[in-house]
């Protein structure tokens, strides 16, 4: 294409652009008009991609975003996500990621250049599209639009870990479409951007053994939910105090149980650090209130991406440098165990501090070593060999499958093991 040509095209891309710094709300339509024309502007950092279909047959996109190779997993790079509107009319969330968007994409400042070359950053805006379309502007309260076309709510959809019986039957096509992208890409770190109170909700979101509602990583949380929180606490003085939820880090299940949650899903099948941010007391406030939210949000939301830079990461190889099937990892005692991917990578977000990394084959401990974790923000990066003559004795031996709670130490996951051996085949999205 001759330049003056090509120079015309990107004029009238920019020109068409759907731009989130408008601070209005955005359609389907829209949405999907801005992450084209966004990829089609900035084509080495962003990639478009249909996750998969909704009921009313429209695309959830997911746009990834890296200074380099934004296409596809980087050996050792970490893959991060944020999702926005699971419920259909909770839409601020929606806006604040069309917004990060552009300002990751945009933006000269050094955090944001440091950040996309650590890491790769996954943003699905809306992920109930078609509730989205059934919701009403200003409305704070009703659910109108928070379901799918079949009437499910997706935060009660995901199959529990103990197999317990969901509010639906029925397994939407969305949901399908989430479980089917976090088993292929190894998430690091997720949020879950919701509306209708100004809390941030982290696991469990269900009582699992007795009344456990804390996580092995609940340190990990405090600080990740507390710090989140603190940033934007001047925003509930859009919350009435007497009648909204408003506190700061919460377990799911304290607050109100629930069976069937994303978060939690994620979390115990494939050890990512989930969080449910809920950031606004109205679910579909009036325009007016998108650039405080956007205003105080921002930094926040810059700051949780790069916590996927703490603890410790690095290659489960044997003496020929070859990565080794069905092998995990664990962090002195902490549930769940990580699945190490097939390129033999593996992440944790840990706090500083004195560790125990435990590498295991197929259920079975072949490794041990100390670790130490001293910075806050730059990973401890390993390479571990394990010999062969370490792990090929138990190929003979039942594979133990390691439970995500330490009271029963090994049992067979209720949850289908195809989705476990799902996970360390697929770490690419085609």
């Amino acid at each position: 294409m001759p330049v003056k040509f090509l120079l015309i095209w990107m004029l009238c891309v920019v020109l068409n652009r759907t731009d989130a710094y408008d601070f209005r709300y955005h359609n389907y339509s829209q949405i999907t008009n801005f992450l084209h024309n966004i990829a089609a502007i900035y084509p080495m950092k962003a990639t478009v991609f249909d996750i998969g279909k909704t009921e009313g047959g429209r695309s959830l996109w997911a746009i990834a975003i890296s200074a380099y190779a934004p296409d596809r997993h980087v050996l050792l790079r970490p893959e991060v996500k944020y999702i926005g509107n699971m419920h259909g009319n909770e839409v601020v969330g929606l806006e604040l990621l069309l917004s990060l968007i552009e300002y990751l994409l945009t933006s000269n400042d050094n955090q944001v250049v440091e950040l996309i070359n650590r890491s790769r950053i996954w943003i699905m805006p809306t992920m109930n599209p078609d509730g989205l379309e059934l919701s009403r502007y200003g409305d704070c309260s009703t659910t109108n639009g928070r379901y799918t076309l079949n009437n499910i709510d997706l935060n009660r959809n995901f199959p529990d870990y103990f197999g317990t019986q969901l509010a639906s039957p029925i397994r939407a096509l969305e949901t399908e479409a989430i479980m089917s992208w976090i088993g292929a890409v190894p998430f690091v770190l997720s949020a879950n951007f919701h509306g209708g109170a100004f809390v941030i909700n982290i696991p469990y979101d269900r009582y699992y053994i007795g009344k456990q509602s804390i996580s092995s990583d609940d340190d990990v949380y405090q600080v990740l939910a507390k710090s989140y929180m603190t940033r934007i606490g001047e925003m509930s003085r859009f919350c009435d105090i007497k009648n909204d939820e408003v506190g700061t880090a919460v377990h799911g299940a304290d607050w109100y149980e629930i069976i069937g949650s994303m978060q939690d899903y994620g979390y115990l099948n494939y050890g990512t650090i989930e969080m449910t941010m809920e950031i606004s007391c109205c679910k579909y406030p009036t325009e007016d209130l998108l650039m405080p939210y956007w205003n105080v949000n921002r930094d926040a939301m810059i700051e949780l991406l790069f916590q996927a830079q703490r603890g410790v990461k690095g290659l489960i190889l044997n003496e020929y440098s070859q990565p080794i099937p069905f092998t995990q990892i664990m962090i002195d005692d902490r549930r769940p165990v990580i699945n190490v991917t097939p390129l033999g990578e593996f992440w944790r977000i840990l706090l500083p501090g004195v560790y125990t990394l435990k590498v295991f084959f197929r259920g079975y401990e072949v490794h041990r070593q100390p670790i130490v974790i001293q910075d806050v923000l730059i990973q401890l990066n390993l390479t571990i060999i394990i010999p062969q003559v370490a792990y090929v004795p138990y190929s003979f031996q039942p594979i133990r499958i390691l439970s995500a709670f330490v009271t029963n130490s090994v049992q067979s996951l209720s949850l289908s093991y195809t989705l476990i051996l799902l996970s360390l085949t697929l770490c690419t999205m085609k």
